[in-house]
């Protein structure tokens, strides 16, 4: 699996339709399913659809591919579950989620002294479990408490602020 597809066209009050999307050599896969696109200029696309030949424009920005195919958009993110969404959040302690989804078990509480890589959260997203980790030793300020809350990608989860040298348990 290469790709997340989150159609993101959804109505609101209804959680986006999450699809497995992977790149083949004659186009791509969607949900196990083969959708062959022939490339007719930059960022255009045909392929058929129900029978009939139908045009497809894409563009690329980052990680991300905007899709538009019968007047509907969609936005394909790349979402890898193993690594943190972080970079510098993570360097002050902030452990952001990973991808959309749901609280499973809360292992640590507020105001606890942690270490780099104790356990702290357990959360599910499209039936994968991840455990959230510190990462950074020092004290949890906040922590994303109650099981069964469900979160968006990049929310915060935890919070740990660092501790002077020699100030850990």
């Amino acid at each position: 699996m290469k790709h997340l597809s989150i159609d993101r066209s959804a109505p609101p009050g209804e959680r986006p339709a999450v699809h497995r999307v992977s790149a083949t050599p004659t186009g791509a896969r969607v949900d196990g399913l083969p959708v062959v696109l022939q490339r007719t200029g930059p960022g255009e696309y045909t392929t058929r659809v129900d029978g009939r030949s139908e045009r497809v424009h894409t563009a690329v920005g980052g990680d991300t591919v905007h899709v538009q195919l019968r007047g509907r958009a969609w936005r394909i993110e790349r979402i890898d579950p193993t690594l943190a969404t972080g970079g510098a959040s993570e360097a002050q302690g902030r452990s952001l989620a990973p991808m959309p989804g749901v609280v499973t078990a809360v292992l640590a509480a507020a105001g606890k002294l942690v270490s780099r890589g104790d356990a702290l959260l357990v959360i599910e997203s499209m039936k994968l479990q991840t455990t959230i980790v510190a990462a950074i030793d020092g004290e949890l300020l906040e922590i994303a408490s109650v099981v069964g809350a469900s979160f968006e990608r990049g929310t915060l989860l935890a919070h740990v602020h660092p501790q002077a040298d020699g100030a850990m348990r």
